[in-house]
C-alpha cells in the first residue's frame, strides 16, 4: 500500500476480536504492504541493518483455523472454504498450514516467535526473500520452483508427479529456492517468494 503505514510490523500481530468476541480490524484483511528486508532482531528501527536491497511483500491475514497457529517459516494456505469469504476478502484469511501438494498460499511471517491466536491478524509473505521449511528428504537445488507439500508447512520442488498439471503456469508456485538442500534432513532454506495475488 502506498502512502499508508502498516497497522503493525513484521514479527507482530494485530488483535482480531473485541472483549465480546466480535471480529475487529476487518478492514485490514487482504491489505498488502512492502517492508524492507532488515534484521529486526537488533531492536529499534534505527539500529536495523539491511540484509538486501529487496522488499518483503506481505498480505495482512486473519487466522481462521479455529485455534492458535504456528506460522513462522511455514507454508500457510488461504482459507478458500466455500461461503466463508468471497470477493475482496477471499485472500485475507488463512485456515492452517499447507498440508497438500500444490495449495494456494504463502509463507508465514519469519519474525514471529509465538503462535497466532484464533482470529488475530498477522503477515503472510507473498513476495521477497524469506526462510521456509523444506520437506524432509527433499532434494532442492538453487533456482528450483517450489510448491506446498503434503507434509504440513513445508515445500517441495514443483516437478513431474507433483501436481504440475502439465504446465508450470497451472501450478500455485510459492517461489524459487535461493539455497540448496540435500536429502538428509528437513531444514529451513532461503527462498524468493513469488506468489501471484
Amino acid at each position: 500500500m502506498i502512502h499508508v503505514d502498516p497497522p503493525f510490523d513484521l514479527g507482530e500481530t494485530l488483535k482480531g476480536t473485541d472483549d465480546d468476541s466480535n471480529l475487529i480490524n476487518t478492514h485490514w484483511e487482504g491489505a498488502i504492504f512492502s517492508f524492507p528486508d532488515v534484521d529486526r532482531s537488533v531492536g529499534p528501527r534505527a539500529g536495523r541493518t539491511r540484509r538486501s536491497g529487496a522488499a518483503i511483500r506481505a498480505v495482512c491475514v486473519r487466522n481462521t483455523s479455529g485455534g492458535a497457529l504456528v506460522v513462522a517459516k511455514k507454508v500457510l494456505k488461504f482459507d478458500l472454504t466455500p461461503g466463508a469469504t468471497t470477493g475482496r476478502k477471499l485472500l485475507g484469511s488463512v485456515d492452517g498450514q499447507g498440508s497438500a501438494v500444490n495449495q494456494f498460499g504463502g509463507v508465514g511471517d519469519n519474525e514471529l516467535t509465538t503462535s497466532v491466536a484464533s482470529n488475530d491478524l498477522f503477515w503472510l509473505v507473498v513476495g521477497g526473500p524469506v526462510e521456509v521449511l523444506y520437506k524432509d528428504g527433499e532434494s532442492i537445488a538453487v533456482g528450483d520452483l517450489l510448491i506446498t507439500s503434503a507434509t504440513a508447512g513445508s515445500v517441495i520442488e514443483a516437478a513431474a508427479g507433483s501436481a504440475t498439471i502439465g504446465m508450470v503456469a497451472a501450478v500455485n508456485i510459492i517461489g524459487r529456492a535461493l539455497v540448496a538442500e540435500g536429502t538428509t534432513s528437513s531444514t529451513t532454506g532461503l527462498i524468493q517468494v513469488a506468489v501471484n495475488i
